[in-house]
């Protein structure tokens, strides 16, 4: 047949007789001089489908560029399974290498990121996958706004009214966000008229808001909102927003520098 033809002999009640070599021939009768196909399974009374273990943690976050190693082992299985590793989402990347049942990815990128399989196989039974998820840290997209909005109302900043800067930045894993807040460069403290508050750390993108209550003139200044990942290893990203009585929408350039004036700096 042009799809192949699958056969499959069964034992039901096994006896210590049915222990034995079994051999499943394919055969096309020497048509066109084709020989005969043999493959030989042993059963034994210590025949087991496979099982695995994975050394890693679940999920494993790094950051980019470490050298990542998943580490598989059989952990019963009879023949001895065969192991190898697959990408959940594609094919292992180019530059990763396989040995045994090692899979190493040298410098990680954000785009190596996902799930990884191991997979052991003996013939006997269903393959076993265990699986881990890769999580490269990474900081991005970082965006701020005004209320009220000076871009695209015709209210500038007003002595003795509530303005609220928010900042928002994309972050992975989204858990190990932290923000902090500068005025002038100095690092700032959540009070009864600088009201600092967060989003929930587990939502992505995280946000984070500065409520100035009955805005003063001396509140005029430079507020700089500082994201970063706990864990380290990740530039920060800076975005500042200068208030004035003057706001106004600001010019747009590739640094990402507006005229409240916001820049964002990595």
């Amino acid at each position: 047949m042009d799809k192949g033809e699958t056969k499959i002999l069964k034992l039901k009640n096994l006896r210590p007789q049915d222990y034995a070599n079994y051999s499943c021939i394919a055969s096309v009768r020497n048509v066109c001089g084709i020989s005969d196909r043999n493959i030989v399974f042993k059963l034994t009374n210590k025949t087991a489908s496979p099982s695995i273990k994975l050394l890693v943690e679940d999920p494993i976050v790094v950051n980019p560029g470490q050298t990542v190693s998943l580490v598989c082992i059989t952990t019963g299985g009879e023949p001895n399974p065969t192991l190898s590793w697959v990408s959940g989402s594609d094919s292992l990347p180019e530059k990763s290498v396989v040995k045994g049942g090692t899979l190493t990815l040298p410098a990680i990128t954000s785009d190596e990121a996902g799930v990884y399989s191991c997979v052991a196989s003996n013939n006997v039974g269903n393959p076993a996958k265990k699986s881990t998820t890769i999580v490269v840290r990474a900081l991005k997209k970082g965006r701020f706004w005004i209320t009220p909005d000076p871009y695209h109302n015709d209210d500038n900043i007003q002595i003795g009214r509530e303005v609220k800067i928010s900042c928002q930045v994309e972050a992975t894993p989204p858990e190990e966000l932290t923000f902090g807040w500068l005025k002038n460069g100095r690092a700032m403290r959540s009070s009864e008229r600088m009201v600092i508050t967060q989003t929930d750390p587990d939502i992505s993108p995280g946000t984070t808001n500065l409520d100035i209550i009955d805005l003063k003139f001396t509140d005029f200044g430079t507020y700089t909102c500082v994201a970063a990942l706990k864990g380290g290893g990740i530039p920060e990203i800076s975005i500042d927003v200068n208030i004035s009585s003057t706001t106004v929408q600001p010019s747009i350039r590739p640094s990402l520098s507006s005229g409240l004036t916001g820049s964002e700096r990595f």
